[in-house]
């Protein structure tokens, strides 16, 4: 017995929670219905205190004052169609009560589209089937009602009822955002959207706010335009595109303002824009403009720049360029972001380690989106490795007949050098004075032991 009213709880509140979002939900259209108490089984459709069905077309009865039926639509409606007939109670040349057929945007407030009496609408005699025909629904109705207003003779059934799509107005997307630009460097990027009609008779209208402008051309062709109007061709209005960027010249702040989408044939739509003016973002380089260091090949040398920044968009960027950008590297190659858009100071190590002789030159670049990129020159000078970590002694040398002479110790080791620090001769030396000979000519550096100088040849 328990289960038996379990299974039958179960069935109403089924009945209630399923049949009533059925009942609620929306027709879409095109819709067509030619049957008797929709109950809670035609989306949409809803109807009040009907008495039973015809056995034939009209079949919705409407019995008593406040009978009613109620068709509620999503899009835009078209054509209206329905069957109507009234039966009389007692003999009367012409329906003498009140009948509407009301419109509704909200399914609150109604206004009458067509009053059925004894005077006004068409004229509704006892049997006759009419098919009445309406083409003016208002673009922003949502929904139709049925409604016996005053009854003193006899039932209004109908049947039948067809409406078609009116003009189906696409926008597409409804909302474009991070329209950008620094400070006095407008105007934003362009960004675009896409609309298209069926079933006009009326122009479509695009009109712009107050911060955004739009255009149907892009690039170097934008020509700024209000409204912009699209004329239908045969009831169409083929897919067309709309380009739209924020304004030159407008004051640090956000913009989020409306594109309105219009015709007389359909419900106006809108594309929501958003968009910010950010303040100047600024970057500095302190201590010094350019850099000018010294190392001998093999060795390094190093020197420290302070890089802040404030009112980027994006993390900073380091990096070396040039020719001899491999006989340099930097401690940081890029900086991220803090919360509020700056970079704090931070200290930059240059290393100049270089690979030979001569000298080398790099650009350090320090680059952030939407930001003035800042440079230095780096001007690195390298020399001759003498392999020696003690300190070096002068060496007393001459140059006689094209020879370098100087007096060593048995086994001192000579070294000879170019002026492109290329070792030319080795050798150990002898006890007493040393005369040697060599091809080169120019400034050699000559080393023993110890001892270094340079001598011309």
């Amino acid at each position: 017995m328990k289960k038996l009213y379990s299974l039958k709880c179960f069935c109403i509140f089924s009945f209630f929670v399923f049949g009533t979002s059925l009942a609620y939900a929306q027709a879409s259209l095109p819709f067509s219905y030619d049957g008797g108490n929709p109950g809670v089984t035609i989306p949409g459709l809803t109807a009040t205190s009907l008495a039973a069905d015809a056995t034939s077309s009209p079949k919705m009865r409407l019995g008593s004052t406040g009978s009613s039926v109620i068709l509620n639509f999503s899009g835009t409606p078209g054509v209206l169609s329905f069957k109507i007939k009234w039966i009389q109670a007692t003999a009367a040349a012409r329906f003498p009560g009140e009948f509407l057929l009301q419109e509704s945007a909200d399914g609150v407030t109604y206004t009458t589209v067509q009053a059925y009496n004894s005077t006004t609408g068409t004229a509704l005699t006892s049997g006759a089937i009419i098919t009445e025909t309406f083409t003016g629904l208002l673009p922003t109705t949502r929904y139709v009602k049925w409604v016996y207003n005053t009854k003193t003779n006899g039932n209004i059934y109908i049947g039948a009822i067809n409406l078609s799509a009116g003009s189906l107005l696409s926008v597409s997307p409804k909302s474009l955002n991070s329209f950008t630009y620094i400070f006095d460097k407008g105007p934003s990027s362009e960004q675009s959207f896409v609309i298209s009609g069926t079933k006009f008779t009326h122009n479509i209208s695009v009109t712009p706010s107050a911060n955004y402008e739009i255009s149907t051309s892009s690039g170097s062709q934008f020509q700024a335009t209000n409204p912009i109007v699209l004329t239908p061709t045969d009831g169409a209005v083929s897919s067309t595109t709309v380009y739209v960027r924020l304004k030159a010249g407008l004051a640090l702040n956000t913009y989020s303002e409306a594109i309105a989408v219009s015709s007389i044939d359909a419900s106006t739509q809108s594309v929501i824009c958003s968009g910010s003016i950010t303040p100047i973002p600024v970057m500095r380089i302190m201590d010094m403009s350019n850099i000018a260091m010294n190392a001998v090949v093999g060795k390094s040398n190093v020197q420290t720049l302070n890089v802040s920044a404030v009112n980027l968009n994006q993390d900073l960027s380091l990096a070396l360029t040039g020719a001899d950008a491999n006989q340099f590297t930097l401690s940081h190659y890029s900086l991220p972001l803090a919360s509020d858009k700056s970079i704090a100071n931070t200290i930059l190590t240059i290393t100049y380690q270089p690979k030979a002789v001569g000298n080398h030159t790099a650009t350090l670049l320090i680059s952030s989106s939407g930001a003035m990129d800042v440079s230095r020159v780096i001007n690195g000078v390298a020399e001759v490795n003498t392999e020696l970590d003690e300190v070096l002694k002068p060496l007393n040398v001459s140059v006689v007949d094209g020879q370098i002479v100087f007096t060593a110790n048995e086994n001192d080791v000579l070294q000879i050098y170019n002026s492109m620090g290329q070792k030319i001769l080795q050798k150990l030396t002898s006890d007493g004075v040393n005369k040697i000979a060599v091809s080169a000519h120019g400034v050699l550096l000559v080393k023993v032991g110890s001892q270094v100088t340079k001598v011309m040849l």
